[in-house]
């Protein structure tokens, strides 16, 4: 019987419940279980995975790696690396740009594809030219049948509704060009001739869906994370030409474009100077133009001395004007500007001013600031820089700064001292030109006016010089460190071999994902394994499959007449069925190890679960023992022993229990009844009574059984399915022991377990489960039975 230890955990009697089932073991026991399945999934998916690889995706894929190299020589960096990991990362992020993406997908024409498997653009095409204005469309290369040595040009475009169309018709050797296509080609006639196909087709993709296409193309990945400073570009394409093509162009370009956002302010500040450069060039040209028609008209009027004075002083005061209000411009910008890129550039402008006015300091400090730019670049080449190191640098940078604005603060004061000595000289000289004749001092303000312009010109323009040698020599801090190179071809066959891995990988994946998906659902088993696993009760008991009537042997056959023909017990044949019931009687016999086992109930979770069938073999095999058994059928509902061993159904248990005979052995042997076996008796289920449950549990069942254990050294009792009645738990109280019988692939486990969770009676007396109906290899068990009795 059903014992509690000491930790409250349930127990049989003499036998210990399982272990929890482990996690490995359970998955390997799925394993096990759904083996033919994971083999059948398996097999299906890498048949097609490979099937479908081999006819449409066998084109090998090339890639070609590009890697670049950060200098991060001008954003802090060792004192707050971090943050320049952060920007080097942000920096990566225009490589997809559509602004990047555009320059490479024209430079490369890749809005143009070969759609034709095995024909690479290289090979097909001697020149080729299209740009984002093509019309986007398939276009086919057909060789006529007509013309020898012909070929005729097709269009479609299916969601206009053009298929076929013809553009034109033309030799091999001919250069194709179609205006209103935007389209312009050449064919490479050794390899047009050879090819065995009979037309060739490529595909002119809009902007957009181009740079989608290159999107998907490329890839980068930083080589050192820690400090982000080498990055590599990939291309992946079937061409392994245009792959490398395609890396390096890439990679040329975002270093340009790198740059330019890198020197956008010293680009502005030329760019500006520029403009002054070409407007002062205009007002030039227009002097230039008014002094030569005046001369032209007059060619007697000569220009006086007076005239030229005056004209020296006036751009003498014009260009000190001017040059006070750029630097007072660019000294405001510097004190404003908390950025040092920007800070450094208005500080070079400033020099230039400096130097352009021959200021001997103006040398020794673009000297000084160069030698500090190479420092910084120099600085951070290095693996480490130390915080230190950096602020020692900035520090004389912003200590040069200052000095330099101290400079060009006092240039401020000479030239308003200039300005100021200018303008009085110039009252003087125009009180002396009032005397002039009037043609004379036209002459002389037209020289004087072109005299001003030429020379604020050539300022401008020694200035626009400065600033352009400036960004020439400046030198990026990203670079190609080592440029892509073509990949070497691969055999088709070999991209079948490698994708055949990954579906060798799907398939079990797939299959065991399948089997452990069922396995959720399926709340039944199949071996013992899996019942104790699921349910943590002892299987006492696996019964195979008793299969039609050409299995049993020929000796039963003879005896059994009437009776049931899956009675395998009847005789001493040492076969698997047979011997499982053998066994199962005796593990029930030594089950307890305290207390003779001398009467249980059978029962089972539902209806067509195999109990009654179970309880007969099994009572057989207690009587063959030479054990005094009784087998009653308590299943007043649906009992079906009398038909297993073909004896009458009445008088039976029913009719005793309701009748109002005594409880005496003499009354009692009228319902007992004998079996063809010897030492096995049996009481059928009787008449149909209307309250079978109140009945089993009345004292007068009680009474009844009692004296039958008297009499008998095993009495078994078959009662109706628990899960909808109460006749089990009630008979429990006055027999021995419990024995469920779990019918594999059939009961529902989850709904077993949780009846038995719900009746503590069925617990305690639970001797254990006895799983039925297993399938077994058949001929292997049955050999090795065979082959053991032998």
């Amino acid at each position: 019987m059903m014992n509690i230890n000491a930790n409250g955990h349930r127990r049989g009697t003499g036998n210990s419940f399982v272990e929890p089932e482990n996690e490995i073991k359970k998955y390997l026991r799925i394993l096990r279980k759904r083996l033919w399945l994971i083999l059948s999934v398996f097999v299906l998916v890498f048949a097609g995975w490979v099937g479908y690889v081999a006819m449409y995706d066998s084109q090998p894929l090339y890639t070609a790696e590009t890697l670049l190299h950060f200098q991060d020589a001008r954003k802090v960096g060792a004192l707050d690396g971090d943050n320049g990991r952060r920007v080097n990362e942000s920096r990566v992020t225009t490589l997809t740009t559509n602004k990047l993406m555009e320059q490479v997908v024209e430079e490369l024409q890749l809005n143009l594809s070969v759609t034709t498997e095995g024909v690479d653009r290289n090979d097909l095409f001697r020149y080729v030219n299209v740009s984002f204005n093509s019309v986007d469309g398939q276009f086919k290369v057909l060789k006529s049948t007509d013309q020898i040595g012909k070929y005729s040009l097709l269009y479609t475009n299916p969601a206009n509704g053009i298929e076929d169309k013809l553009l034109t018709t033309f030799a091999v050797e001919d250069t194709v060009r179609l205006a209103n296509y935007s389209i312009a080609f050449a064919l490479n006639s050794d390899f047009v001739k050879g090819l065995g196909q009979k037309f060739v087709e490529f595909k002119i993709r809009d902007t957009d869906r181009a740079i989608s296409t290159l999107r998907n193309m490329i890839g980068q990945r930083w080589l050192d994370r820690r400090n982000m400073t080498y990055l590599e570009i990939s291309a992946t394409h079937s061409s392994p030409v245009m792959a490398a093509k395609v890396a390096n162009t890439l990679a040329t370009r975002f270093v340009e474009f790198d740059s330019r956002i890198k020197n956008r302010k010293s680009n502005e500040a030329e760019k500006n100077l520029k403009s002054q450069l070409d407007i002062s060039k205009e007002e030039l040209e227009i002097a230039n133009q008014r002094l030569q028609v005046f001369r032209e008209k007059n060619p007697d009027v000569i220009e006086g001395r007076v005239a030229t004075s005056l004209a020296t002083l006036e751009q003498g005061r014009a260009t000190a004007q001017f040059k006070q209000n750029e630097i007072r411009q660019l000294i405001q910008q510097i004190r404003e500007t908390e950025d040092f890129d920007e800070k450094s550039v208005r500080v070079r402008e400033l020099v230039q001013y400096l130097l352009a006015d021959g200021l001997p300091s103006g040398t020794a400090f673009d000297s000084e600031m160069r030698e500090l730019t190479t420092a910084r670049n120099e600085m951070y080449t290095k693996q480490f820089v130390s915080p230190a190191e950096l602020r020692e640098n900035e520090a004389r940078f912003n200590a040069l700064f200052n000095k330099i604005i101290d400079l060009a603060t006092s240039h401020i004061d000479k030239l308003s001292t200039d300005v100021t000595v200018a303008e009085q000289n110039i009252l003087n000289e125009r009180g002396k030109l009032s005397a002039l004749p009037r043609k004379e001092r036209e002459l002389t303000a037209f020289v004087r006016d072109q005299e001003v312009k030429q020379r604020l010109y050539e300022d401008i323009l020694l200035r626009y010089n400065q600033a352009k040698l400036s960004n020439e020599v400046e030198v990026g801090d990203v670079f190609i460190m080592d440029e892509a190179r073509i990949p070497p071809l691969q055999s088709s066959w070999k991209i079948v071999l490698q994708k055949s891995l990954l579906g060798l990988m799907l398939g079990i994946g797939l299959g065991i994902a399948l089997a452990i998906v069922l396995e959720f659902f399926d709340k039944t088993v199949q071996t013992a394994e899996d019942l104790e696993g699921k349910l943590k009760f002892p299987v006492i008991g696996s019964i195979p499959v008793i299969y039609d009537e050409n299995d049993i042997p020929d000796n039963v056959k003879d005896i059994k007449g009437k009776r049931d023909a899956k009675l395998i017990t009847l005789d001493y044949s040492p076969t698997l069925e047979s011997e499982s019931y053998r066994d199962l009687r005796t593990k029930l016999l030594f089950l307890s190890q305290k207390q003779k086992l001398g009467s249980f109930v059978m029962t089972s979770l539902r209806p067509n679960e195999g109990k009654s069938l179970t309880c007969a073999n099994l009572a057989i095999t207690f009587a063959q023992q030479k054990i005094s058994t009784l087998l009653i059928d308590a299943d007043l509902r649906r009992g079906v022993l009398h038909n297993v061993f073909g004896n009458r159904k009445k008088p039976g248990l029913g009719d005793f229990l309701v009748s109002k005979a005594t409880v005496d052995y003499e009354n009692i042997k009228k319902l007992i009844q004998k079996t063809i076996i010897p030492n096995l008796h049996i009481i059928t289920t009787g008449s149909p009574i209307p309250n079978p449950t109140e009945m089993l549990g009345s004292e007068r069942m009680n009474a009844l059984l009692n004296m039958l254990k008297q009499h008998y050294g095993m009495v078994i009792l078959d009662t109706a399915p628990f899960q909808a009645s109460s006749d089990a738990p009630i008979l429990t109280r006055n027999v021995d022991g419990l024995v469920v019988v779990v019918r594999a692939d059939y009961t529902n486990v989850e709904q077993l377990e949780q009846k038995l969770r719900e009746y503590a009676q069925i617990q305690d007396s639970l001797l254990g489960l006895v799983l039925n109906m297993v399938k077994t290899d058949v001929k292997k068990e049955r050999y090795q039975y065979s082959y053991y009795n032998y």
